[in-house]
């Protein structure tokens, strides 16, 4: 399947995510679950928040994209300028493009499917201790292995295109016909994406330790421990 094939299709399937559905009671679980997981991502990864260097792209990520924050505009935009970009972008740019929507997408599909395993114990953010619990018995190992690997391959291709002084002047080049376009929802995205990740040293080493951290994480969660246990152990 061609790269921009399999962009189109990860857009299709993050437009049929069931929290853009009329389940007023399902998002309200989601959200807090995702507010927990966000909590335990920012103890976590509290390092890197700490460093100047690295907290705003890191914040970037847990605000605009792990934090369930609805992306449709964005996505809107990608589906529609999708035909265009296959015919004038590189396809290592569709690559990495298409590598973003999967792992978005992987994440939103991995939170539906444990929001809807652990029903109304979501009526509450949920305790360490049940997160853990929930986590382990949904399983999907295969899927959040994918979701780490895309994670850390992603880095390695922002790199290039954050360094890259082309890239970063024909961006401010296209910035008033792309939303005259009306493809604003992209660019002002992919924009707010390339301030905060600039002045990290390598985007790719810092992904490639978040991976590496959740890898460890997944790990000891499905060998049974839990992730209160680590609360309680600092």
């Amino acid at each position: 399947m061609r790269i921009a094939e399999q962009l189109l299709e990860h857009i299709d399937r993050y437009f049929d995510l069931r929290q853009y559905g009329d389940e007023p009671a399902f998002r309200r679980r989601l959200a807090n679950l995702q507010a927990a997981q966000a909590g335990r991502l920012t103890d976590t990864h509290q390092h890197l928040l700490a460093n100047p260097r690295s907290a705003p792209a890191v914040q970037f990520l847990l605000d605009e994209v792990y934090s369930g924050k609805d992306l449709r505009p964005v996505a809107h935009d990608i589906r529609r300028a999708t035909r265009k970009a296959m015919n004038l972008l590189p396809e290592s740019v569709m690559a990495t493009s298409a590598a973003v929507m999967e792992a978005t997408l992987i994440t939103q599909e991995l939170d539906e499917a444990l929001t809807e395993l652990m029903g109304d114990a979501l009526d509450q953010p949920p305790g360490l201790d049940l997160y853990s619990e929930g986590y382990r018995s949904l399983g999907r190992q295969d899927d959040r292995e994918r979701q780490l690997a895309l994670i850390a391959e992603l880095g390695h291709g922002i790199d290039r295109y954050v360094r890259s002084r082309l890239i970063q002047t024909t961006f401010r080049m296209v910035r008033k016909p792309a939303h005259a376009a009306g493809f604003s929802n992209l660019y002002d995205f992919l924009q707010q994406g390339f301030g905060v990740l600039k002045p990290v040293p390598s985007v790719g080493e810092l992904l490639a330790g978040v991976a590496d951290r959740e890898a460890e994480i997944m790990a000891r969660l499905f060998a049974g421990h839990s992730l209160a246990n680590d609360e309680r152990e600092t």
